[in-house]
């Protein structure tokens, strides 16, 4: 997949309430940063839509593997 990437977020925020995100990224980085900035875990996620197509759940699991590994992601 070539960057840059339109992606659509949506995930539950600290209250409970879904919240959406719609941004374009440039790199692996930018929406590692993304997810680190809005508090997105792998438990809060509801939906992710690259390019407007869904994203595998094991791209995901990459993603925050990526995250905890880096220490970026709170367990």
């Amino acid at each position: 997949m070539g960057y840059p990437l339109w992606i659509r977020l949506e995930y539950r925020n600290g209250v409970g309430s879904v919240t959406g995100l719609t941004a374009s990224v440039c790199s692996e980085a930018d929406f590692l940063d993304i997810l680190e900035r809005c508090g997105v875990t792998r438990s809060n996620l509801l939906t992710v839509r690259i390019n407007d197509k869904d994203y595998s759940v094991s791209r995901l699991d990459a993603l925050f593997t990526k995250l905890q590994t880096e220490g970026r992601e709170s367990p």
